[in-house]
Formats: C-alpha cells, structure tokens, sequence
C-alpha cells in the first residue's frame, strides 16, 4: 500500500457514514474547527484516567476514592481547572459534569482486578492486503484475564446518549478494536469490548463480542470504504448530505439551540503550507498558527459554505455511493 494512502479510523468512518460533506471539510479541506463543551469534557476526563493508571498515581486514586469527590485530589482539580480554562470552556456546569463522570470511570473497576492491566492509550496500526485497508486509531484502557484467555478493551464515552440497535450491534469502532486484539494479542481468542458511558452512573457499561467470522465479514467492509476515502473527489462530497438523512440532520443544527454545523456557512481562514503546497495546519486566526519555517507559506482562503445550504444546484444524489 502506498504511504500517501489514507488511514481508516472509527471516527472517520462515522463522519463519513453521517455526512460526506463533513468529511470533505475535515479530512481533505481540513478546515479548522471549534471545539465544543462535549468533546471538552470528554478530552479532560480521557487525560485523568491516563495520569491515574500509572501505578506512582494510585495514591491519589485511593484518596478520591475514600472521599468520593474528585475535589480530594488536589492536584487533580488543577489539572481539570487549567485545561477547562486553556480551552476557554471554564463554567461551573462543566467542573461539575467533569467531577461525576470521572467518579463513574473510577468506580467501574478501574484497575481491573484479577487481570493484567495493559498501557494506557494502547496504539494500534494495522495494514491488511486481502482485503486491502488500514485503520489506525489508540485504545483508551485494556486488561488481559490469563486465566480465561480473555482481553477487555474499554473504551470511555462522555456521550449524552448510549448506542442502541444496529448501532450497538454492528458498531464500527468496537469491531475495529476487537481486530487490533487479533494483531496485538494472538494467543488471546477472546476479545470483549465494553463502552463505559460517564454520563450513566447506574449502568454504565455496553459490552460486545464478535466471533471471526463477523470480524472476516466486516474487513470487507472496511476494504470498501478505505476504496471511498482514497478515491474521494469534491463531487461525491456533495452526494450523502447529513441534511437529507433524518436519523443525523441534527449535525446541521436545531435552529433552536442557535447552534450549528461549523461549516454550513461561509468563512475566511488561514492555512499553514509546506515546500509542496500541502496542507499542515489551518485557522480562523493567522496568530494561531504556528510560526512558518523555511519553505512554508500562509495563505488566507475562502470557505464558500456547505453546498446543501449555499447552492442552487446542492441537489442530493439519488445514486448515493455511501448507501451501502
């Protein structure tokens, strides 16, 4: 596989799957985007399960644990405080999400007891040639029953909403992980996936399993979409817009809400771009770009808005290739 090809990772395929306009913007225009409150949360809580999991860290594990406040820690709390306020996202609402849901990670068996506990932010990059495709991605927590021959991959979710239906049952991202435990850890023939929701005190936790046959079946899968992706043209961008699909027009945003997609409308932004003309870094902000090197440039350009909202001829393709 050449090296210039493009990688498959869970979040990819969802953007995809959801809105290929979406995807355009993201991976191929990589315009800059504005973080929101969700991923923000979500960001902070990944970053204390990481720091807490290192074994010298276990000391402010018990503390917490013992006082039922995250506030106990209070080296924890700077951490929370400084990065809510680097992110610009420091509202008593989010400390106090931020507090609860570390408290439903940490109480769901964190250290996994019984079992080998692997690294944190396990990485993992695979390439296949038959059926040809590469996905990419880092499992946030895993642990190895020896006894059973049985590894746990958790995944945390800061999610409002747990998956239902065939959301859960054919998930993507769990299957993807369920076949990086096949080249991580051969000789383990179980692999069980659990999502750890932090926004479900009660019952937290989804689990999955899928059998060889189903991980031989969704590697097809894969194969066709990493054939989209590295075949991608503004075109079909314009072909599988989030708009015309009921179950995900939300991404445009509810009125309402006075929320909306980052790229629906038109904008002006800078990009940051090596020797070759390729994109490195893009922002609303020429200061929020790093410093240029040698050979780089920075140009301003113009983002025209999404063409579903800003074109007469932004007609859904009835021949839609994501329709799989």
């Amino acid at each position: 596989m050449g090296e210039n090809k493009q990688y498959l990772s869970a979040s990819r395929i969802k953007t995809l799957e959801n809105c290929s306009w979406l995807y355009w913007c993201k991976y191929h225009l990589k315009l800059p985007d504005s973080t929101n409150d969700g991923a923000i949360r979500g960001s902070i809580c990944h970053l204390i399960f990481e720091c807490l999991l290192e074994e010298r860290r276990k000391p402010l594990f018990d503390t917490i644990m013992k006082a039922n406040d995250l506030e106990s820690s209070p080296s924890i709390i700077r951490l929370v405080n400084k990065h809510l306020t680097r992110e610009g996202a420091h509202t008593q609402e989010n400390y106090d999400m931020i507090k609860k849901m570390v408290l439903v990670g940490l109480k769901n068996d964190f250290y996994c007891k019984g079992k080998a506990l692997g690294i944190a932010e396990q990485k993992f990059d695979i390439v296949s040639e038959n059926p040809p495709y590469r996905i990419l991605g880092f499992i946030d927590k895993h642990a190895i029953d020896k006894k059973e021959g049985a590894v746990s991959i958790i995944d945390y979710k800061s999610s409002k909403s747990k998956f239902r239906g065939e959301e859960l049952d054919s998930n993507p991202q769990a299957m993807m992980y369920s076949l990086a435990a096949k080249t991580l850890w051969p000789k383990v023939k179980k692999r069980l996936v659990q999502f750890l929701f932090l926004r479900f005190p009660r019952q937290p936790v989804q689990e999955l399993e899928f059998t060889d046959d189903q991980l031989r079946g969704f590697e097809y899968y894969l194969s066709h979409i990493y054939e989209q992706i590295n075949n991608f043209t503004e075109e079909l961008a314009k072909s599988n817009y989030a708009k015309d699909n009921p179950k995900v027009h939300w991404l445009c945003g509810p009125a309402k809400s006075g929320w909306i997609c980052p790229y629906q409308k038109p904008f002006d932004y800078y990009v940051l771009l090596d020797k070759d003309s390729r994109i490195l870094q893009t922002a609303y902000e020429e200061d929020d770009l790093p410093k240029k090197k040698k050979g780089q440039t920075i140009e301003i350009r113009k983002y025209e808005g999404c063409p579903r909202f800003y074109s007469s001829n932004a007609e859904k393709n009835p021949n839609d290739p994501f329709d799989w």
